[in-house]
């Protein structure tokens, strides 16, 4: 198995006209991904700084995210570092206000025994995961 850096996952997910350096390296990368025998990994943060990159920098809404995901989960070759939590940060994303990252952390931490994560993030407290820590 190979990992996959984010800057490699992004080459892979978006049009080559979209990024600066990307064409030469989008090639490559598709080569890579889509003509190997190997199995790719990508971990939650990967995932997390991909997603941060296609909300932040590209302007991408919700459904281009969640098509994006689904992608990665439901591609062949890739592994995914426990895929039940992303989808189901995924489902959370797409249901409540705030960042995916925060529903992945969200979601890690419940699968992990917490009852709730504390924060002081407005946004993410209104996720069934988390508490708002008050002042």
């Amino acid at each position: 198995m190979i990992g996959i850096d984010t800057n490699v996952l992004l080459r892979w997910l978006v049009d080559a006209g979209t990024m600066d350096d990307a064409p030469d390296q989008t090639r490559v990368v598709e080569n890579l991904i889509l003509h190997s025998e190997e199995q790719f990994f990508v971990n939650h943060i990967v995932i997390a700084e991909t997603i941060w990159v296609l909300r932040n920098r590209m302007g991408q809404n919700k459904t281009i995210i969640r098509d994006i995901i689904e992608r990665i989960l439901h591609a062949a070759n890739v592994t995914v570092l426990d895929p039940d939590s992303v989808s189901s940060a995924l489902n959370s994303f797409l249901n409540y206000p705030g960042d995916f990252s925060d529903h992945l952390i969200g979601e890690v931490n419940r699968k992990n025994g917490c009852r709730t994560t504390m924060t002081f993030d407005k946004a993410a407290s209104k996720s069934p995961n988390f508490s708002e820590l008050q002042r």
